[in-house]
Formats: structure tokens, sequence, C-alpha cells
């Protein structure tokens, strides 16, 4: 008899010999028992060994399963059912798919007969119940798929970067947002935690990109005549690069935001700066400069007028300020030791970066205090400690006493709009919670600071080889980052002789006036393909709009969008992506009775990108 199981296995192995040789043992017992199999639909021989499922066959002879009385799939006809449910406009729409959990695979299977050229992730934490799926189907066309990743037993802190590392850019929103999630309870109910931490990161990440993709819309204008206005600052600059990895394991790092608690620890700060390399947010460095202490590093990476502000009219001239070209050009004037770049977040940045080397990435956190860590991992740190980095409202305070932003509360407050008003806003704008802090007591947050704090988190799993320690008892707690004792952390040693090592790397430019000069010109000749192109899908649109048959419209433009592809301008595309919210509002306006539906977003995106890039032409 022709075993299916033995023609997924050889299938399986050769697509993943590495997964083969891990499961090697289960591979094999299986094989054992999948030769007392009498019939293809002869479930009997895997009765133990799958004791998790109850078999019996479905009106059509097909192979099904429950468990803990959930049917997996339909008792009268499985194939029928999974094809149903994965033809459908949402699958369509986006570039992967995702299956949590796939019961007996018969979802998977019809996907794969309908979508070979899109990405299809599969996670299972259970080896059994994945292997199990490969006895009664067959796999041939799962495992032809071009873009597949069979995640089995995978950490959960490591499901995020599996979903967003999409190496084939889709002129749509990219990573999470471009995914559809195949989730059925009656597959994720053998390890329903495992799959509520996933559906958690999901979400949370969702909510990122929805926030990213709005402020960006917001602000782009703004950025974007920041990096045309500094755009030569990245040849008479240094960068950051050359302090990677360049910190010494016993040099700690401390890590300073200007959150309420921080007003405790500002009597031992010169103290604690003789102990560790301080990074400080720009909105905590009028405090320190009330003590008379100057930052080893300043970090400024909000592109907003009102991030500058913070700085304006200040000195720390001991200081290293830590920037990107998209930042408000004063910033550049600012009087200190030395300016450095990291790399830009935004696309006229992050092109010169790919001609050239990366300025060094300290990432998107959400907060300016996210970069700070990010600055101490990147350069080697394996001790970080944090000061003032509440994520929450200490005594219902949102900023430390004098910092900058609450001087700018003053400055700006009115009879009528008092620094009362500016507070309460911000403590009730973004649905206030309660949350632990370090003492175990409560403290006020709200959801921005609940998303700071996973990010926090997420990092910290990830990055397991350094730990995180809080200086300030009053800060919400955070899973991975410890409490430790300010008055322990002061009797560390003193380490000005590795300080003085780290602090004077030698750096160099990475580029020269003239290599940006030919960047600049190729990176407009780009944006005019672009454009260009975004005009051609949008025609094609307008002319189908009411076409029945989409197959043939979706070819064209599939052809367009692979150009675009080959422009190698990515990070500009997933910026200038508008928001899902902002696309499903604008398909309402449409006003036509009789269209394909697919096809009209297709023209609203591409009207949107249009205009989007289109701001990048001088």
């Amino acid at each position: 008899m022709n075993s299916i199981w033995n023609k997924n296995v050889e299938s399986f192995t050769k697509r993943f010999p590495q997964l083969s040789q891990i499961y090697k043992q289960i591979i094999e017992q299986i094989t054992l028992l999948d030769k007392q199999k009498k019939s293809l639909q002869d479930f009997e021989p895997f009765t133990n060994m799958f004791n998790f499922w109850n078999f019996s066959l479905a009106k059509n002879g097909a192979v099904i399963s429950t468990q803990n009385n959930l049917t997996l799939h339909s008792s009268y006809n499985p194939q029928r059912e999974a094809f149903n449910s994965v033809n459908n406009a949402n699958i369509k729409e986006k570039q992967t798919t995702v299956f949590l959990g796939i019961g007996l695979g018969y979802q998977v299977v019809e996907w794969a007969s309908l979508y070979q050229n899109k990405k299809l992730i599969i996670i299972e934490p259970e080896p059994l119940y994945f292997f199990a799926s490969l006895v009664f189907l067959d796999w041939t066309n799962v495992f032809k798929i071009p873009n597949l990743i069979i995640a089995i037993e995978c950490p959960t802190e490591n499901i995020l970067p599996l979903l967003e590392n999409q190496n084939q850019i889709n002129i749509a929103n990219n990573g999470i947002n471009n995914s559809f999630f195949f989730n059925s309870k009656a597959f994720t109910q053998h390890a329903q935690n495992y799959f509520d931490v996933i559906n958690t990161i999901i979400q949370r990440n969702k909510s990122k990109n929805e926030i990213n993709a709005a402020t960006y819309q917001k602000f782009a204008k703004r950025w974007i005549k920041n990096s045309q206005k500094n755009f030569y600052k990245q040849s008479e600059l240094q960068t950051i690069c050359n302090f990677q990895n360049k910190a010494s394991p016993n040099l700690p790092f401390c890590i300073v935001a200007a959150g309420p608690s921080l007003e405790q620890a500002l009597p031992y700060l010169q103290e604690i700066k003789k102990r560790a390399i301080i990074v400080c947010v720009e909105t905590a460095l009028f405090a320190f400069l009330k003590e008379n202490i100057q930052p080893d590093f300043i970090i400024l990476s909000d592109p907003q007028y009102w991030a500058y502000k913070h700085i304006a009219s200040l000195a720390a001239p001991q200081s290293i300020l830590i920037t990107e070209i998209s930042v408000y050009p004063a910033v550049f004037r600012f009087n200190c030791k030395k300016i450095m770049l990291c790399s830009s977040l935004f696309p006229i940045g992050q092109f010169v970066q790919q001609h050239t080397h990366e300025f060094g990435n300290l990432g998107a956190g959400g907060s300016v205090a996210s970069s700070a860590w990010n600055f101490a991992l990147f350069c080697g740190a394996k001790q970080i400690f944090t000061l003032g980095l509440d994520l929450s409202f200490p005594k219902n305070q949102t900023h430390i006493k004098g910092s900058s932003a609450e001087q700018s509360f003053h400055t700006t407050s009115t009879k009528t709009k008092s620094v009362e008003n500016h507070t309460s806003n911000i403590l009730f704008s973004a649905n206030t919670k309660k949350a632990l802090n370090y003492k175990n007591e409560q403290v006020i947050t709200d959801s921005r600071m609940e998303m700071f704090a996973w990010w926090f988190e997420s990092k910290i799993a990830a990055n397991n080889q350094t730990k995180t320690y809080s200086l300030c008892s009053q800060s919400m707690k955070i899973p991975g980052i410890e409490f430790y004792s300010l008055d322990d952390f002061l009797q560390k040693p003193e380490i000005q002789n590795l300080k003085n090592d780290f602090l004077n790397t030698t750096h160099k430019n990475l580029i020269s006036k003239k290599q940006l000069e030919l960047i600049k010109i190729e990176f407009e000749t780009k944006i005019n393909q672009s454009l260009q192109i975004c005009k051609s899908i949008i025609k094609i649109c307008e002319e189908n709009l009411s076409c029945k048959n989409e197959n043939l419209v979706l070819e064209q433009i599939q052809t367009l969008q692979n150009k675009m592809i080959s422009l190698q301008i990515n990070e500009l595309i997933n910026l200038c992506e508008p928001s899902q919210k902002k696309l499903n509002l604008e398909l309402e306006k449409l006003q036509i009775c009789d269209y394909n539906i697919t096809i009209a977003k297709k023209m609203i995106f591409y009207s949107n990108l249009y205009d989007n890039i289109k701001l990048f032409i001088n």
C-alpha cells in the first residue's frame, strides 16, 4: 500500500532536514505504526500514540477526530468545509496566513492548493499534534510552498520576530498587519495558555503598528522636511556603530528617564555616574543639569519640535548627544561634547543606510527610554539599571518635578488651562488602569504605559544574557526587570578607568559628501519610478472596478508590484502605507453599487500610497 505518511515524511525530511533529525524518534515510532494500517483510513494503530484525539470517520469516509467533545472538522465532508473556510477574501488580500494549531490538517492542505505564492506559517507547540496530521492527508502541496515556516515547540518570545521578519516585501502592511490568523478554538485547546500568550502578542503588535501608521500619517510632512534639511549631516557626523559591543562585561549602564521616582535619586546621581555609564533621555536632562551633573550620553530620537524644546537653551559640553537625521534641525545646534548619529526610522535615512552601513539601530519601542535601553544593549552591556522608568504615575505625578516636560506645562499654562489640566489630561487620556510597583503597592498606569512596559518585557526576554534592574521601588513592576536597592548599587566599586576606555573609543565617518550626493540622485529617481508604478496600478483598477473575474487583473497588478519591489525601497513603502482604518473608511465612501472589493481596495491603497510617496519630492 502506498503510504501517505511515508510520502509526507519524505517531503518533510527533504524540506526540513534539521527538524527531521530533532524529531527522528517520533518519526520512527509513527513509521512502525503506519506499517500496521490496513487501509488509508485505518486509524486503529494510532489510537494509543495519539490518545489525545478520538478518531472516527466522516460521512464521506474521511478520518476526523474530536478532543474534549470539540469536533476538529466537519463530520460530513471535512474537505469541503476546509476549502470554504480558506477560500475567502480576507485570506486572499493578505500575503501571509498563520495557522495557530492545525487539527488534522484539512485547512492547511486546502490552503496550499489555492495559495502557492503566499507565505504560510504553522505554529504548533506539541510535536505529536503536528506529526499526527501527516498520517492521513497528502501534504505534497504544502511542502512545495516556497515561503513555508513550520514552528514546532517555538518559545513564545521568538514568535514575534518570526511573524514580523517578512523577507519578501508586499505592497500592503507588512508582518502581522499583512497576515491572516487562522485561529480555531478546537485547534488550540490542547495548549491554550501558549496560544493565549501568542494572541496577546499579536493584538499588542497590531495596536502598535496601527499607532505607528497613524503617527506617521500625522507627522509625515514634518519628518520628511526635517530629513531633507538634515540630509548632509550624514557625511558630517560620526555614528554610534563603533560603540557596538565595546563595553566591558564589568561596565554597567544606567538608563535615566524622567519619571517622578527619579526625584529620590537626584542626590546620588554623581555617585551613580562614578559606577556606570549614564544614558539620559532628553526629558530628564534639565533635572541633571539642575544638580550640576552631565550625563555621559543623551538620547533624543523623536522628530517632533516638542522633543527639541526639552533641550533648547540647555548645554551639556561633557555629554554626547545621540540622535538621528529626522529630528528637528535645531537639535544639531545643541552645545555638547559631540553629536553622533544612530540609524533613522524614516525613509530618507534608511535609504542612505541601505547603501552604506547601518549607523547603529536603536529600534522603535514607542518611547525614548526604549532607545536608551537599546543603546546599552547595542554597546554590549551585561547589566542595565534604570532610574525614573516608572511607566506609571506615582502620587499622580506624570514627570519628575523640575523636568523639562513639567517646565513646559508651566510656560504654556493659562488661567483656563492650568498645569493641573495638563496633568489630568495625561492621566486620564489613555484608559487609566491599576498596576503594582516593586513594593507590591498599587500605582496608576494606562494603556500607553502598558504598551511600553510590554516592549521592555519582550525585549528583555529575547536578550536574557543581559540583566535589567530597577533602582526605583516606586516604578511599575515589569516582568524581567528586578528591583535592585540603590544602597546596594552605591556599594559597587568606582570604574572611571573602564568608563574612560569605553568613552574614548575612536570613531570615523561612514560616508563622504560625494557618495551622499550620488545616493540622493538614486533616491529621487526611484521615487519618480515608484510614483509611475502607482499611477499605472490605479489606472488598471479604475478600468476594472466592476470586473467579475479578478485573477487576470490581480496578475497585472502583481507584475507591477514586483517592479516596485525591484526598486529596493522597502522601508519607504512600509512607512508610507495607509492604515487599515483609513482604507476601510475610504472604501465606505466609494459609492459604487457593483464593484469588485479586492480591486477597489487595491485602488484605494495605491492612491494613498501615491499621495504619501509624493511627499518626498522637493
